[in-house]
């Protein structure tokens, strides 16, 4: 095995170890392994990829980014989506002619 090789084991290993802080997963309530494609790790947080769509915030036309998160809750991975970047649009009903 190779250093790439070895540092991907080491990064899925990490991974799963992490998974099992969840008393859910150990007794089998929750699926052994993550099924989401897993960007980053922090203390009790799983952060996965972001999707991005129009919308309105705060009554304005807006392109909002969420992230797809796990956070560890009563000794359980709960999905969460947190904003990560919001960009507003001049709304054309504001603008006069």
């Amino acid at each position: 095995m190779d250093a790439n090789g070895a540092r991907e084991l080491s990064n899925r290993l990490e991974a799963q170890q992490h998974w099992r802080q969840a008393a859910a997963v150990l007794r089998g309530e929750q699926s052994a392994t993550d099924p989401d494609a897993l960007e980053e790790l922090r203390e009790g947080l799983r952060r996965y990829g972001t999707e991005t769509q129009e919308t309105t915030m705060e009554g304005r036309p807006a392109v909002v980014t969420h992230r797809f998160c796990k956070r560890l809750r009563d000794e359980r991975w709960e999905v969460t989506f947190e904003v990560e970047r919001v960009e507003y649009f001049e709304d054309p009903a504001a603008q006069t002619s």
